[in-house]
Formats: structure tokens, sequence, C-alpha cells
């Protein structure tokens, strides 16, 4: 049987998508650890009331959006998952366009993320040039995309490539060529155990040697 919360999560959870946030976003915002922000909004964990209003402030929600919000009917079983559903994520075609799939997989995800571009296709590409300069030796120009900023990188998709807002020493809008990009990395969350498995290893007989 669904939780009788379940259509505020609901609701919550469309909040969050609307406003293009992700749980790192809101628990810095918000100062309650992601993971206990993924569980409260996936159902798992009840919610206390100063939560609900760390969550409100970070979402930029009053009292009177809660009182005069037509909250949707709780499904008709099992609690829905925090971020990413099912239906808004890419699909995977092995034989597509891999860069592309792997950005909206990362932004979908809300997962920190690390790609390398090759610094002599970005000529002209809104990187400043000091930087193309400083990596072009090395061919490989580094950049690190933090889970709780991907709101303000605005991933713009076209058939060349991805326009992002990025941070040197100003904000700059960088276009990166599909082509460009020569190695991605994800640095997932690691998932939370199981609270219903009660299992345990049994511990192992040993002797200790006393002198």
């Amino acid at each position: 049987m669904p939780r009788p919360s379940e259509p505020l999560l609901a609701w919550l959870r469309t909040m969050l998508k609307d406003r293009g946030l992700n749980t790192a976003h809101v628990a810095e915002k918000s100062g309650i650890e992601r993971s206990r922000i993924k569980r409260i909004l996936g159902g798992s964990d009840p919610m206390t009331v100063d939560e609900l209003m760390q969550l409100s402030d970070a979402l930029d929600l009053d009292p009177s959006d809660l009182a005069n919000q037509r909250l949707p009917e709780a499904p008709a079983a099992g609690p829905q998952l925090a971020e990413a559903p099912a239906e808004d994520g890419p699909d995977v075609d092995p034989f597509g366009n891999q860069p592309e799939q792997l950005f909206r997989i990362a932004f979908a995800l809300g997962c920190t993320f690390f790609f390398i571009a090759d610094p002599t296709q970005l000529e002209g590409s809104g990187v400043p040039e000091a930087v193309l300069r400083k990596h072009a030796s090395q061919g490989q120009l580094p950049i690190k995309l933090e889970a709780a900023y991907h709101k303000y990188n605005e991933p713009r998709y076209d058939a060349a490539g991805i326009t992002l807002t990025l941070s040197f020493d100003a904000l700059y809008d960088c276009t990166f060529p599909w082509s460009s990009v020569l190695q991605f990395v994800l640095f997932p969350d690691p998932p939370e155990p199981d609270p219903t498995d009660e299992s345990e290893e049994e511990p192992v007989p040993h002797l200790r040697l006393v002198t």
C-alpha cells in the first residue's frame, strides 16, 4: 500500500524536475544530506516538518504553494524514484551518438562527471584562449562538472555538439563538438543499503594467542 504522503512526495519530485534541479543542488541549498533527500523523496524514509521546510526553501516554495497545489493521486503501489524518471531518460543506442548520450545520462542522473576534450578542435568554441594554449601541448582539456552545479551548466544540445556554461576566470558559454570528446568518466553515488536486508555474515571462529 502506498504511503499517504506519496502525493506530496510526487509533487516535490515534480517541482525539483521542473526547476531543473538535482538532489546534489537541493542538498547544498537545504543543508540536508543528499542520501537523506533521495531516501525521503523516494518514499523509503519519513520526512520531518523541519525537512519539509528546508526542502521548500531550497525549491523556492512558500506555504501558499503547498496550500494551493492540487496534489497528484498516489500511485497504485510502490514508491517512485527520486530523480530521473525512466520516461525522461535517454534511450541508449550503441550505434548512435555516444558522446551525446553520455552527457544526457550524466545530467539525467545528477551525478558528478569528468570529460576530456581535444583542445585542437575548440578554436572559437568559447573556451578562453589562455586555457586552450595551456592544454594544447598535452592534447587534452580536462573538464569536471560537479553535480551540485549542473543547473548552472545549462546544457544545450544540437547535431554538432553541446554548449555548456562553464566557469573559468568568469562564466563562458562553451561549445564542444561531439568529435572533440575523447574520454568520459562518471562518479555515481553508491546505492543505499537495503533496510529490509537483515542478512549478516556469520562471525568466523578464531583463536587468539595471549602471551
